[in-house]
């Protein structure tokens, strides 16, 4: 196992020594799981966007319809008569 040192102002390390000891553990341990997590999540220029995210999704989800045959076509559209036609509901 290897050492890394940091350095830090009094107050943060007053409050992490405090966090600690709320918690049950070092600070050492804390870093240690604070650095672990951050290195097994990808780099923030690799993080997919919610744009992205929405056009991913998107695409899997128009290939499953294609998988199994469901498809949307313009024929099966309504038209503009249908669409506000009103419901006998009322």
């Amino acid at each position: 196992m290897k050492t890394i040192s940091v350095t830090v102002d009094d107050e943060t390390h007053r409050l992490a020594r405090i966090r600690a000891a709320e918690t049950g553990t070092t600070v050492s341990a804390m870093m240690r799981e604070l650095l672990t997590a951050l290195l097994q999540s990808p780099p923030e220029s690799k993080r997919e966007t919610k744009s992205e995210k929405h056009r991913r999704e998107l695409m899997e989800i128009t290939e499953e319809f294609k998988r199994k045959g469901i498809g949307i076509s313009a024929s099966d559209r309504l038209t503009r008569e249908e669409m506000y036609q009103r419901g006998a509901s009322r």
